[in-house]
């Protein structure tokens, strides 16, 4: 029960949070201040209405009590004219009952002669009111003196006022009892409208605060469309650029695929167009050269010539396959990686001369081809780079695999170079390795300065969907 109030709480707007809240707190505060008001006028009330009536009954019998011993029984003189006031007198309607007391808790006299004479202990109001203090209340006539009062009625407004003698002080106390009927109905008319003003007050509030929410509300809610409506269209932004990012990717691996398949026609095509033309002018040109032997006895530079000539084609024929076998890596599909990284080492190795101290993990089984390929020319091209620039020392090579991603690490101890310079940066072979690498979704670091050789990373994705979708 409690968890689904909650529930059905949090669903709501915050204005209507708000409304059952401030409904709440204004309705617990007009009930406690609506009733503490009403406290203070039936408070205030009863004590006007006993000041009052203190007031005119004191002047109206004291004169009657100036011959009375304080402390003994009303005499006979002042007791008639006591009934008369409080019995038989207009007041009688007025005042319901009537005694004095004097400080031995003794009624020396009441409108009910069955009381004259009783004594009862000096507590609560009327202890209050020897001290010189006009006492009032509104009374359920519950106290040890009150049985005939309780008889005739179940409500009175009970009042005390303290008799001083000559000397100031309290000789006697009057008590008396009046009727609350027009005090209720005025103390009711009063509460009323204390009631009405209260609960007006705290709707004019209500209605403040709620218009001032009510605003917010609309205000938060307008935000948050419109961030809604931001996020929407950030979230169709993002679509498409992971859609263009895996284009992308899509289009780095048939690049790199195909610019080998473009690179392997371009090293056939030279081998078996330019080479092949090459070695056959050289053979016929070796055919020409038998049949020319008295070319040497003569004496102008026609053999010198002739063999300058040779010279060229063979070197032109040396370095056309020598392109030729560095631009097609043959067999390359049918190659785990670890065997195209090894290739890359042994071809270099072959090549330059130079031995390369090489760690490449075994576990690194098949992949991609255009991992195959992009590892190859990592390779190819950053031993070619130290074989140029760190000829002093062999370069290492890692290639571990970690994670579904092959690590590749080329280092050498070189002189190194600053890699935010600009002439770096206009290095084609850092370029194309780095452009291959990004293609695939990899990442390339160069780690180098000068005096303390290069290192360069790179990190490829092994598996197509990590290369494609990133």
């Amino acid at each position: 029960m409690v968890a689904a109030l909650k529930q059905a709480l949090l669903q709501m707007s915050f204005s209507r949070q708000f409304l059952l809240a401030i409904i709440s707190v204004l309705a617990a505060g007009m009930l406690v201040i609506g009733s503490w008001i009403g406290h203070l006028i039936e408070t205030n009330a009863v004590n006007r209405t006993a000041a009052i009536s203190a007031v005119y009954l004191e002047s109206i019998f004291s004169a009657q009590l100036q011959d009375w011993p304080c402390g003994g029984a009303v005499g006979n003189r002042a007791h008639t004219e006591l009934d008369r006031i409080f019995v038989t007198g207009p007041l009688h309607r007025e005042v319901l009952r009537f005694k004095l007391w004097d400080a031995e808790g003794r009624i020396d006299y009441s409108s009910d002669n069955a009381q004259i004479g009783l004594r009862f202990p000096v507590t609560g109001l009327l202890a209050a009111a020897f001290s010189g203090k006009v006492q009032a209340r509104l009374s359920q006539l519950d106290e040890t003196d009150n049985p005939p009062e309780q008889a005739r009625w179940s409500e009175l407004l009970e009042i005390y006022v303290p008799i001083r003698s000559g000397a100031d002080s309290t000789v006697a106390v009057a008590e008396f009892y009046l009727s609350v009927d027009a005090l209720k109905r005025e103390i009711h008319a009063a509460q009323l409208r204390s009631w009405a003003l209260v609960a007006f007050s705290t709707f004019a509030i209500y209605l403040l605060l709620f218009g001032m929410v009510r605003r917010a509300s609309n205000t938060i809610r307008e935000q948050r469309q419109d961030l809604h409506h931001q996020l929407r269209q950030l979230t169709a932004l993002l679509d498409e650029n992971d859609r263009m990012r895996e284009q992308l990717r899509e289009a780095g691996v048939s690049t790199t695929t195909l610019n080998e398949e473009f690179l392997i026609r371009i090293a056939a095509d030279l081998h078996d167009g330019p080479a092949q033309t090459i070695a056959f002018a050289l053979m016929r040109f070796d055919e020409f050269a038998a049949n020319c032997r008295g070319c040497a006895s003569s004496p102008s530079n026609t053999a010198q010539e002739l063999h300058s000539i040779h010279s060229a084609l063979q070197s032109s024929l040396k370095d056309v396959r020598k392109i030729s076998s560095g631009l097609a890596v043959p067999g390359m599909a049918e190659l785990t990686l670890a065997e195209a990284a090894r290739r890359a080492v042994r071809d270099f190795e072959h090549l330059s001369g130079i031995a390369v101290q090489s760690e490449i993990d075994d576990a690194l089984g098949k992949a991609p081809l255009a991992v195959k390929i992009t590892v190859y020319r990592l390779l190819q091209e950053s031993l070619t780079n130290c074989s140029r620039h760190a000829p002093k020392g062999a370069p290492s090579v890692h290639v571990q695999k970690t994670d579904g991603e092959v690590l590749v690490a080329i280092a050498d101890h070189g002189a190194g170079f600053d890699p935010q310079s600009t002439a770096v940066a206009g290095r084609l072979g850092l370029a194309f390795m780095r452009e291959r690498v990004r293609l695939l979704g990899g990442i390339f670091e160069i780690d180098s300065a000068p005096g303390r050789g290069t290192v360069i990373r790179a990190r490829l994705p092994l598996s197509t969907d990590e290369i494609i979708h990133g």
